[in-house]
């Protein structure tokens, strides 16, 4: 009895021919024996076949072209989203590096001019144009890459 209710279960698969191999040839191996099975999947196959022969809908072309350009409109705007966040996090990221080499740079800036053999004035130009470049540096290559993935900025 456990096999007939596996089968009867796989019956409306069968009619629409979507089982594997295996199971294909279980199915009618049992439908050589069981005459209630084999009537059912004799109804199954011919909606089957009855669903086959409709014509499949079509969306009207005017629905379609407006959907498509609203999944656009809803990809540009995730995009801008994307980038706007992403330049908050580079900005974030720029500030707290500073702040955090600020306190070392501050603390080491005479020493470091002196074994340099420079200005603590100078250092800090350094120091603040390095931060600068390094900043801009990453601003221009997360631009790049997203231009790489379309993305607008």
């Amino acid at each position: 009895m456990k096999e007939h209710s596996i089968v009867r279960d796989l019956l409306t698969l069968a009619a629409a021919g979507m089982l594997d191999p295996a199971q294909q040839v279980r199915v009618e191996m049992h439908l050589r024996h069981c005459e209630a099975c084999r009537s059912e999947f004799n109804d199954w196959a011919g909606l089957a076949g009855a669903l086959r022969r409709l014509p499949t809908p079509q969306a009207p072309a005017r629905l379609a072209l407006q959907t498509q350009r609203l999944l656009a409109q809803v990809a540009i705007s995730r995009a801008n989203q994307a980038s706007r966040l992403g330049l908050a996090c580079l900005v974030a990221f720029s500030w707290i590096a500073t702040f955090l080499t600020v306190g070392f740079v501050r603390r080491f800036d005479v020493p470091l001019a002196q074994w340099l053999d420079i200005s603590s004035t100078t250092l800090w130009a350094v120091y603040i144009g390095a931060t600068w470049l390094t900043t801009a540096l990453a601003a221009g290559l997360l631009g790049k890459r997203w231009r790489q993935e379309g993305r607008t900025i």
